[in-house]
């Protein structure tokens, strides 16, 4: 071969190879987590924790050792149950993982800056105090403290302690001494910064004592105070409790010095220690303030099993805004959760802007009094040096460094805000930027002159489209009292109903066949059937009929109108007679409110034999001549027959479980049947329902997990009331949320209404 032929030869491409960044720990799954999916963590080699997806997590996991892009997408989609391409790979690796630092390319020798959280009035002007590795050791010692007997002693002395301190009467003695004696706040300076330090270590060894392994102890600015700060990171990949014990166990170790402090007073008389305790006692209620991040923010914030407060105030305030959605990091949480945060905000958002408002108003004072106070202490600087007083000397020192701290943390705290603020705007500029080059891209070259004609006359030309009116609420009522000159627009629940209705009325070409069943009795099926086939009926205008097409006595039309004598055996013997949807209405029950049909199963106990699966051919051809959407009502023998002949037929499946662990399974094991014997396409399409049978019967969240990475949606819906009695059943009657479960479900089997060809 010539070098010139060598030249000239197609390049060889190979797959992209990725590996993990160096010093990675796994964490393992959040404990507790307030969001719907699992989360898992992740430790870099920085120190810095984060937060990933089950997807991101396998995808982190596989990509070592590096190999081929279509292997390490193969082990995830195997892992995962979903198919994962090697372009949606590479997406997640270059726009997820190697941003956060945590994957490579195989070539490369050392990642790019990794991205670092920088949590919004976070601690700034940080430094260590005590190594992570003596902070272990320290905590393990201390760790025994946390014996349960031991904590609930330490809090019954505490009250003792109070009640003595109390009727001692010593206090005001104690304040009159410090203001004969002002030097003595230097030693009690001394004591709540050493039980500050304490405060710290009884983190750190509750976070031991849990289980979890304690960081460094450290030091910086606070908004304008200096503090202390443990890390206790590696807290969340233990359990709720744990978590909640780190949090506390600051406090907890200031009740024991409070003791010592406390019994030392009832020894010696010192005013110096009486006035520690009680300063450290008022410092031990700030901490449970919950709106910044003092102790009692992080109690809330793992109770409500979200890591950062703060990183969900912007996403609640725009899911508040009338007439929006919610924000997918307000939708990703649990009811619970949600309802814990959103409240939070409302309560912290006003007073911290308020606070901030204050302090902007009131800083050219404040810097003007500081400056003041640094002179004064200049002055008792002076004095105390010309007298070689030093204790005095080292108090004006303390002071002027405490009137100087609280400046610049004011400083510090006002930049940040301005910085975040600056950010906000220049991505909002440049989003705004891009936008304009894309449409300017969009219009060059122009187009070719346009022609007039009569098509140009439509409705979208002609006339503006009108903005949405609310249906309910206050909102209707306020389009309705000003005569429809103030228009709200629909809350965000009625813009999804909307959209949930929509989706549910797509045009159906010819007919459809959903069939709807259950590998068990009892859950629900039949009752499930009627109410999708009335919300069908109900919200549509095309003809909706159910079949009860149990091989065994069914009860559906018994549920929807009195017994009627003529039955799917009756349209099969007359099948030849039956030309018009006139004389097949002779064969069906109506709901008298849905306008839903239902064709009853033959249930004489005379029957000797079950119809079958050419039967039940030949009675759904005869149905797709006249109605658009067919239901059809089974048994729960998938082995049967019929039914085996209903999933030949159907377009679609509904998949009704039991809210449990034998439920999940049944259907589990349903899905795993049609997928061995040629019906994983309809396993790729079926909507599973879910059905709690009782009162808060809420399906667990790993069984949801398995339906949705297999099927198309899954929807659980309500115990309700109305359904129990298994008669006649009014839809009006169902409970609010049931019906919206009911219209949910009734949208997820209409997205996959397409039209099909003649």
């Amino acid at each position: 071969m010539t070098t010139t032929e060598h030249l000239t030869e197609p390049p060889r491409t190979t797959e992209p190879r990725w590996r993990r960044a160096r010093g990675l720990e796994f964490l393992g799954p959040v404990q507790g987590s307030g969001l719907k999916d699992p989360a898992f963590l992740v430790r870099r080699e920085d120190d810095q924790v984060v937060q990933l997806s089950e997807l991101l997590h396998l995808v982190l996991r596989s990509v070592d050792p590096p190999r081929p892009a279509a292997e390490v997408a193969d082990d995830v989609s195997a892992a995962y149950g979903l198919t994962l391409t090697v372009d949606g790979l590479a997406h997640l690796v270059t726009t997820r993982l190697e941003p956060l630092g945590l994957v490579l390319p195989d070539e490369a020798s050392e990642p790019a800056r990794p991205l670092r959280a920088r949590p919004l009035l976070a601690l700034t002007a940080k430094g260590t105090l005590i190594p992570a590795h003596l902070t272990g050791r320290l905590a393990g010692v201390l760790a025994p403290l946390f014996w349960g007997p031991l904590v609930l002693a330490a809090l019954a002395a505490l009250v003792v302690a109070d009640v003595a301190l109390l009727a001692g009467g010593g206090f005001w003695a104690a304040v009159a001494e410090l203001f004969a004696t002002p030097t003595i706040a230097l030693l009690i300076y001394a004591l709540l910064t050493v039980s500050a330090i304490v405060h710290e270590l009884g983190h750190a060894a509750a976070c031991r004592y849990s289980g979890a392994r304690p960081g460094e102890i450290g030091f910086g600015l606070y908004l304008v105070f200096p503090a202390f700060y443990t890390d206790v990171t590696d807290s969340y990949r233990i359990g709720r409790s744990g978590r909640v014990r780190t949090d506390l166990g600051g406090l907890y170790f200031n009740v024991l010095t409070v003791l010592a402090l406390g019994a030392g007073y009832l020894a010696t008389g010192s005013a110096v220690l009486l006035l520690t305790v009680v300063v450290l006692q008022l410092q031990m209620l700030q901490q449970l303030i919950p709106v910044v991040r003092f102790d009692g923010y992080y109690v809330l914030s793992d109770l409500a099993g979200v890591p950062d407060l703060f990183a969900r105030v912007g996403p609640v305030l725009r899911s508040l805004r009338p007439g929006h959605l919610d924000d997918p990091r307000v939708r990703e949480l649990r009811p619970r959760s949600r309802r814990l945060v959103t409240g939070w905000v409302l309560v912290v958002v006003p007073l911290l802007t308020a606070a901030f408002g204050w302090a902007i108003w009131h800083l050219p004072e404040f810097v003007a009094r500081g400056r003041d106070g640094v002179r004064l202490q200049q002055l008792v600087f002076d004095v105390a040096w010309e007298r070689r007083d030093w204790a005095g000397l080292a108090l004006a020192v303390v002071s002027i460094a405490l009137l100087l701290l609280p400046l610049l943390g004011a400083v510090l705290a006002i930049w940040r805000v301005l910085e975040t603020l600056g950010a906000l705007a220049r991505g909002h500029v440049s989003a705004r930027l891009a936008s304009a080059a894309d449409t300017y891209d969009a219009v060059a070259p122009p187009d070719p002159p346009h022609v007039v004609s009569a098509a140009d006359f439509t409705d979208e030309v002609m006339y503006a489209a009108p903005a949405p009116v609310p249906r309910h609420g206050w909102r209707s009522a306020v389009y309705r009292g000003s005569g429809h000159l103030l228009n709200p627009g629909p809350s965000a629940p009625e813009q999804r109903r909307r959209e949930l209705e929509h989706r549910l009325r797509t045009p159906i070409d010819g007919s459809r066949r959903v069939v709807v069943m259950s590998r068990k009795g009892g859950v629900g099926k039949t009752t499930i059937t009627l109410a999708l086939g009335s919300t069908f009926a109900l919200l549509r205008g095309d003809r909706v009929i159910a079949v009860d097409a149990n091989p065994d006595a069914g009860n559906l039309a018994h549920r929807v109108a009195p017994p009627h004598d003529r039955t799917v055996t009756d349209v099969l013997r007359d099948l030849g007679q039956i030309t018009t949807y006139a004389t097949l209405r002779r064969y069906t029950s109506q709901a008298a409110e849905s306008r839903l049909e239902v064709l009853a199963s033959d249930d004489d106990p005379g029957i000797g034999m079950a119809l079958g699966r050419d039967d039940y051919h030949r009675l759904i051809s005869l149905l797709d001549r006249f109605y658009n959407l067919i239901l059809l009502d089974t048994g729960t023998g998938i082995l049967d027959s019929a039914n085996q002949g209903l999933l030949t037929e159907a377009d679609q499946v509904v998949l009704v479980v039991r809210a449990g662990l034998d439920g999940g399974r049944a259907g589990a094991l349903t899905l795993d049947w049609m997928d061995q014997h040629g019906f994983d396409d309809l396993v790729a399409r079926t909507v599973v329902v879910v059905n709690a049978e009782r009162r808060g019967g809420e399906p667990p969240a790993p069984m949801i997990r398995h339906f949705e990475k297999r099927c198309a949606r899954v929807v659980t819906v309500p115990w309700d009331a109305a359904l129990e009695p298994g008669a006649l059943t009014d839809m009006s009657s169902l409970h609010r949320r049931t019906r919206e479960s009911l219209v949910d479900i009734a949208a997820a089997v209409a997205d996959n209404f397409v039209a099909e060809g003649p």
